[in-house]
């Protein structure tokens, strides 16, 4: 009997730490995408990061090879402390608009506190948007790790006219919001969808 004992605390200390490693492995995200620009030429980029301590890359596709790009974001670019698996998540877009200009944004967020920030790259160089969502998007209390989700767009219109939003969502209440860009500012839409949507 007492061997039995022995053999099955081996056996839950051996599945402890195996879905320890794979936590550990399950750190890694990716958001691809897949587009032509006005010219009919075609762009397949993977944006990669580590989901606890925010280290990302971008890949793009040429000539039947993938290649890294030299430039990444900062480490932390939420700004603030994030230590578990899960808690940084990205959004990233890439997309030529009308007048064939090249745009590549990273969306940004901690799932836990659901503080976020815009990237958007420039002259080599990736630059964070001055102006940010509140750190509290959906109005109530989050506190774990996987809480806040967001899905963020950006695109032109026809005309010419950018648009900028950002949808957010609670995955334990169900609260919801959406946000605009306008005027250099975040508006939050007055009209959302019910707080348990699935009711």
């Amino acid at each position: 009997m007492k061997n039995h004992k022995i053999v099955f605390a081996l056996l839950v200390v051996f599945f402890s730490c195996t879905l320890h490693l794979y936590a550990q492995k399950s750190s890694i995200s990716m958001d691809y995408k897949e587009y032509y620009n006005t010219r009919g030429e075609q762009y397949r980029i993977v944006f990669v990061w580590n989901t606890k301590t925010g280290k990302s890359a971008r890949y793009y596709y040429n000539q039947k090879k993938w290649y890294k790009s030299e430039v990444a974001l900062p480490n932390n670019p939420t700004g603030d402390t994030s230590n578990q698996t899960g808690e940084i998540m990205m959004n990233y877009n890439e997309y030529y608009n009308t007048r064939g200009q090249q745009y590549r944004i990273v969306y940004v967020w901690n799932t836990r506190t659901g503080k976020s920030a815009r990237y958007y790259y420039n002259q080599n160089k990736w630059h964070k948007s001055e102006v940010a969502l509140p750190d509290n998007p959906t109005g109530d209390t989050s506190n774990q790790v996987g809480e806040i989700m967001m899905d963020y767009s950006e695109y032109y219109n026809p005309r010419g006219q950018q648009y900028r939003i950002v949808y957010v969502w609670n995955t334990k209440t169900g609260k919801s919001a959406r946000y605009y860009y306008n005027q250099n500012k975040w508006h939050k839409s007055e009209v959302a969808l019910p707080d348990k949507p699935l009711n």
